[in-house]
């Protein structure tokens, strides 16, 4: 997996104007015009950032005009998620293309569990809308590790996925990835997001989206919803309402968290009609 890293780090190796630009974030002192003609240098990437922040899976209340009206509107924190997304989506596309998961199914599935993972923190109150917009950046590359699976190590990736197609009652995908590379999906994910430097919630989410129990104390929250968005992006990519349709969920987020399946099917609903393309992440300059 170290070397997976290292080579898919080299190849999807962010612009230095990205690291530039997120420093000037985290720097309180830092003028807001500094971080807009940082941010200036890369107009792909700011193409990118304004086109997701007025998308309908990011679902903002008013139009984000320019990068100084997002950071005045938005705030640091979103702006500087945002970065990230349009970052390491624009960076996919250097992928080597591959048939078994093309990117506009991945990016589509990711689109629904970043929406229905912002719903279900929104739904949560104070606290949860604090952690709306990290949830839905976790939601956005939390399969990030398979889309590198497929594209660099396709063969092992589609024997995984055809051990765990004829054995579904006794090996998830996940485990057949472990015993066909040493390693799965959502490790390979996290450990690409540490090594690229990015936030330790991010990297927590990738990690433990499909073992939420297992998460630290201090990011479980945050792990269970997109846990259970990811259960629900395959409920709203099959227009289904079948739970037998989806990712099992764990039985104790129920209660941990005080949520009804019910919420998670509104959220559903919600997300099919928020969630109309993906184009915000696949084509900045379109109209």
């Amino acid at each position: 997996m170290d070397e997976l890293v290292k080579k898919t780090g080299q190849l999807l190796a962010m612009p230095r104007v990205v690291s530039d630009v997120l420093q000037l974030l985290d720097d309180q002192e830092s003028e807001l015009t500094a971080i807009a003609d940082c941010l200036a240098q890369d107009p792909a990437l700011v193409a990118l950032l304004l086109r997701l922040a007025n998308s309908p899976a990011f679902a903002t209340l008013r139009r984000v005009e320019s990068v100084s009206h997002a950071l005045s509107l938005l705030g640091r924190d979103p702006v500087r998620r945002l970065v990230i997304a349009g970052a390491v989506s624009r960076a996919s596309d250097r992928l080597p293309s591959q048939s078994l998961l093309p990117l506009e199914v991945f990016w589509r599935h990711s689109a629904y569990c970043a929406v229905i993972a912002r719903l279900l923190a929104e739904g949560r109150g104070r606290h949860g809308k604090a952690l709306a917009d990290s949830v839905f950046l976790g939601g956005l590359l939390h399969d990030l590790g398979q889309l590198v699976l497929f594209s660099q190590q396709p063969e092992a990736a589609h024997r995984a996925f055809l051990c765990s197609l004829g054995e579904p009652d006794t090996l998830t995908p996940e485990a057949a990835e472990r015993a066909e590379l040493g390693f799965n999906h959502a490790e390979l994910g996290s450990a690409l997001a540490e090594h690229w430097g990015l936030p330790p919630l991010l990297c927590a989410m990738l990690r433990y989206h499909h073992s939420p129990l297992l998460a630290p104390e201090e990011f479980h929250e945050a792990v269970a919803l997109v846990h259970l968005a990811n259960t629900g992006a395959h409920l709203a990519e099959l227009d289904s309402r079948d739970w037998d349709d989806a990712p099992p969920i764990e039985p104790q987020l129920w209660e941990s968290l005080q949520i009804e399946p019910q919420s998670v099917l509104d959220a559903v609903e919600q997300a099919q009609f928020r969630v109309l393309s993906v184009e915000a992440l696949r084509e900045p300059e379109a109209s």
